[in-house]
């Protein structure tokens, strides 16, 4: 009877390290995709910016009121021809798109705010200033950043080893 009791008491304390080992690989996993989600977009924000000779000007090319939608249907239509189409925009861990995606009828969503810069070819790359960054702590470190130089960032430390 008590090696019954002892066995089953070993094989919940190993279930319940499997349980908590396979979380933390998922958050692992999601967070590994968002930063190369986010890889995509920076070198096609550096792929317009090498074509068109400026950054993106989205109040130029926004007609009327700003909103959400219209802001990331900007963003994305200005850079899917370089390979950021609008799954690339979003973290896999955002869970605001999840409640969004139930009334999905075409509108356009994004986890990632991108920096209005000028149009200045070196404006972009003058600064240590993020390119854009994610909009919310989906990560448990601080939001990721993308800077100039292709590095990803978490804003609790975004200067780590320079």
């Amino acid at each position: 009877m008590l090696e019954l009791l002892l066995s089953s008491v070993i094989a919940i304390i190993l279930l319940s390290l499997i349980a908590y080992i396979g979380k933390s690989a998922k958050r692992r996993a999601l967070k590994a995709k968002c930063i190369s989600q986010m890889r995509v977009i920076h070198t096609a924000f550096a792929s317009h910016l090498v074509e068109e000779g400026h950054w993106p000007q989205i109040l130029e090319n926004v007609d009327g009121e700003l909103s959400e939608d219209k802001v990331f249907k900007f963003w994305v239509e200005s850079l899917e021809p370089y390979g950021a189409n609008q799954d690339t925009w979003i973290c896999p861990s955002d869970k605001l798109y999840r409640e969004w995606r139930e009334d999905d009828d075409g509108k356009y969503f994004g986890s990632y705010i991108p920096t209005p810069f000028d149009r200045l070819p070196a404006t972009p790359l003058r600064w240590n200033q993020p390119w854009f960054i994610e909009r919310g702590d989906f990560h448990g470190k601080g939001a990721h950043m993308a800077m100039p130089d292709g590095s990803i960032q978490e804003s609790q430390n975004p200067f780590y080893g320079r």
